[in-house]
């Protein structure tokens, strides 16, 4: 691979811009104790200081791009897993770098779409409206970006995912076998499995689940891109 250590570094930054996402994710969904979910409405929203949505925005517009640094590189190393004529290796390398461009995308917009949403109810709260408008407002707003939110959501945590686990399993990956949990998906597992013991500190831990998915998705491909030989031959455009 050529610029290997290049892309390296690149990857260990997208890692990083990983993390500061899942600070982000903590900061918009992790509620706290006492926590009732009514629909899309949670009531612990009023209660959460309006500077910690504020920030939670900002930290993913510093750590996505830092994201996209790192899994466009890694895109490249999947690529490198191909063999030439197989078209399952060609669909799921296509796959992967679709996914991996909708999350970049994703981690943005759907962490800001719930940001913006429960800064919405904070500010109806304190207003003369009844529980019942406020509630109905806020989630008539959602509803308008409700299908690309989940769309982004679910196509950018498969996108990604599913190759990864599928050239791991057919030995083109070089790191160890484990690494088929290291992926959001799997995480994703984790953190609805979380939410299911109603332990508040665990449910909370639960909201950061899916970027630490994307950060180990990145420390594996940074092992696999540290066993590649310097120079690949180069591909022909077909593979």
């Amino acid at each position: 691979m050529k610029n290997k250590n290049r892309a390296m570094r690149n990857m260990l930054i997208g890692m990083i811009g990983a993390a500061i996402c899942m600070a982000a994710s903590w900061l918009s969904f992790a509620y706290g104790k006492g926590n009732i979910r009514n629909g899309f409405i949670q009531s612990n929203w009023p209660k959460m200081p309006m500077i910690r949505f504020e920030l939670s925005i900002i930290l993913n517009a510093i750590g996505v791009p830092m994201y996209f640094l790192g899994i466009r590189d890694m895109t490249r190393a999947v690529n490198l897993c191909k063999r030439r004529g197989n078209v399952s290796d060609f669909r799921m390398a296509k796959i992967f770098d679709m996914g991996a461009s909708l999350g970049a995308i994703g981690f943005l917009f759907v962490n800001s779409s719930y940001s913006i949403m429960a800064i919405v109810y904070k500010l109806l709260y304190v207003t003369n409206l009844m529980g019942a408008d406020i509630i109905a407002t806020t989630e008539g707003m959602f509803y308008y970006l409700a299908i690309p939110v989940f769309a982004y959501y679910v196509l950018s945590i498969l996108g990604v995912s599913i190759p990864f686990i599928y050239f791991l399993i057919q030995d083109r990956m070089r790191v160890m076998k484990l690494c088929i949990f290291f992926n959001p998906l799997f995480m994703l597992g984790v953190g609805e499995l979380l939410r299911l013991t109603k332990i508040y500190y665990l449910v909370d831990f639960s909201s950061a689940a899916v970027p630490f998915g994307y950060l180990l998705l990145m420390a594996a491909g940074m092992s696999h891109t540290a066993k590649l030989p310097t120079y690949a031959r180069k591909r022909r455009s077909e593979d």
